[in-house]
């Protein structure tokens, strides 16, 4: 059935699976502010590990993550000061 949407839908229905719309789905989500604990009751995990497999993080909220410190604001020198 879903091979049938895909290619519907003008996708080559090889590249995709259950599993890879399921990754992409949590990904997005995560991404767009579903906090982790309610991305695992989405997704039925009974462990918060299995949710994060599911989840990355790209290079701009890892960025954001360092810049929200107080010392990823600072310069080397004032860190050394």
């Amino acid at each position: 059935m879903l091979d049938s949407k895909l290619l519907a839908a003008g996708l080559d229905a090889s590249r995709y699976s259950p599993h890879k719309l399921r990754h992409t789905a949590a990904t997005l989500m995560l991404k767009n502010g579903v906090d982790t604990r309610a991305l695992q009751e989405v997704l039925g995990h009974s462990n918060l590990n299995t949710t994060q497999i599911y989840t990355h993080l790209d290079n701009a909220a890892l960025h954001e993550a360092a810049m929200a410190n107080p010392i990823g604001r600072k310069t080397k020198d004032e860190i050394e000061g």
